[in-house]
């Protein structure tokens, strides 16, 4: 297949070069096969097995010089902006917390586990005390070859997830302490019934303390 003859645009006061009248962020990805055909013809005299199995794996054929579309393969051309815009930004994780509490043990004050997006779980996060606040401890498990005598064997590798992660299983367990405290406030608070039982205890304490009234002896009045 003999090379498309070279052509020129303008692209305001610059004069760009084309190749079959495109320009190269006007091309679309059989474009950018069929300039790899074309330069292997160009430069080795036959297109190379290489840039053949590039093309059909990207669903094409190599037929009669020419790329060509198979049955049901959409062509799609990709614009300057599509090839220049940074990909979209990944929502959020979803991260649903379970905090257990405990009695505290040193500076243990209880544990978590943590499922990601509705398919992954984590557990065994420790929440711990420090001279700075509450900080979250990653599961781990013994090491002796580690300064602190355990490795983490789950942890966010970056930043900005480290604190989301942090800061959604701190809010669970302030969610969990105020939880309980409100229960056991409930608890020791006496119910409706026991309230009624203690004040008529109490009226008939102090209705047997009083002294009985005495009548006045026969003939007094008289």
């Amino acid at each position: 297949m003999p090379r498309a003859a070279a052509r020129y645009t303008t692209d305001g006061s610059r004069i760009r070069r084309t190749w079959n009248g495109k320009l190269p962020e006007e091309f679309s990805q059989q474009d950018m096969l069929s300039f790899l055909a074309d330069n292997d013809l160009a430069l080795h005299g036959q297109v190379t097995a290489k840039t053949i199995a590039a093309v059909r794996a990207a669903g094409y054929d190599y037929q009669g010089g020419t790329v060509i579309t198979l049955p049901g393969k959409e062509e799609h051309s990709m614009t300057e902006q599509e090839m220049t815009s940074p990909a979209p930004e990944a929502p959020p994780m979803k991260l649903d917390v379970s905090v257990r509490a405990i009695e505290p043990k040193g500076n243990l004050m209880g544990f978590a586990n943590v499922k990601f997006n509705d398919c992954f779980v984590v557990e065994d996060f420790k929440i711990l005390q420090t001279d700075k606040g509450l900080f979250v401890g990653m599961p781990s498990k013994p090491d002796k070859s580690s300064r602190t005598g355990y490795r983490d064997t789950a942890k966010p590798i970056t930043a900005d997830f480290r604190k989301q992660l942090h800061g959604a299983i701190l809010e669970a367990y302030s969610a969990e302490i105020s939880r309980l405290q409100t229960v056991t406030q409930a608890q020791e608070r006496p119910s409706i019934k026991e309230q009624l039982e203690a004040g008529a205890k109490q009226a008939a304490q102090e209705k047997a303390a009083r002294p009985p009234k005495q009548r006045p002896a026969k003939g007094a009045e008289r």
